[in-house]
């Protein structure tokens, strides 16, 4: 009977942490989703390029969106006052949603590619996600179908986020 509370136990906290990850805004808004994951954001951003294929999501490419701050440094002199250590933007699109997308409503092809941010902050053994939420865009849209498309992105950004926990 013991083994058996000791595995009950075990059920009940599994499904615990599977509901506990509850990414937040953080009073960045509702357009932003925000992951806080403990590690090293280049380890962390290997394994969420993987997750992204896994998941058929494509990886159109990667920028620094701090470089044109770097890059005039004399304009922006005090650009560093957050203490952004690393900092990475991948910007991401699927071709089944862009379909979804385009057959459905062409104006919603403006959304693609998506944006997802890695950073982590000078002292900071967390490293953030962040991606934004375009199917708010396309609230009160007349195509529900390009709006569940995206949706459905965002939830496999999400599952290839959450997959690193």
């Amino acid at each position: 009977m013991k083994v058996f509370k000791v595995i009950l136990l075990a059920v009940i906290l599994s499904f615990s942490a599977v509901f506990a990850w509850q990414p937040s805004t953080e009073g960045s808004g509702n357009g932003l989703v925000i992951y806080k994951i403990e590690g090293d954001p280049a380890d962390i951003m290997i394994a969420l390029k993987g997750n992204l294929e896994a998941n058929q999501i494509i990886l159109v490419t990667t920028t620094d969106p701090a470089a044109p701050l770097a890059n005039n440094i004399k304009l922006f002199p005090d650009y560093k006052k957050l203490k952004v250590d690393y900092i990475q933007n991948f910007l991401v699109t699927s071709m089944t949603t862009l379909y979804k997308i385009f057959t459905n409503d062409p104006n919603a092809m403006v959304l693609s590619p998506f944006v997802i941010t890695v950073y982590q902050l000078e002292g900071d053994k967390y490293t953030y996600i962040v991606r934004t939420k375009p199917s708010l865009l396309l609230d009160g849209t007349k195509y529900p179908e390009a709006k569940a498309a995206v949706e459905e992105l965002e939830n496999r950004i999400d599952k290839s986020i959450r997959d690193l926990m």
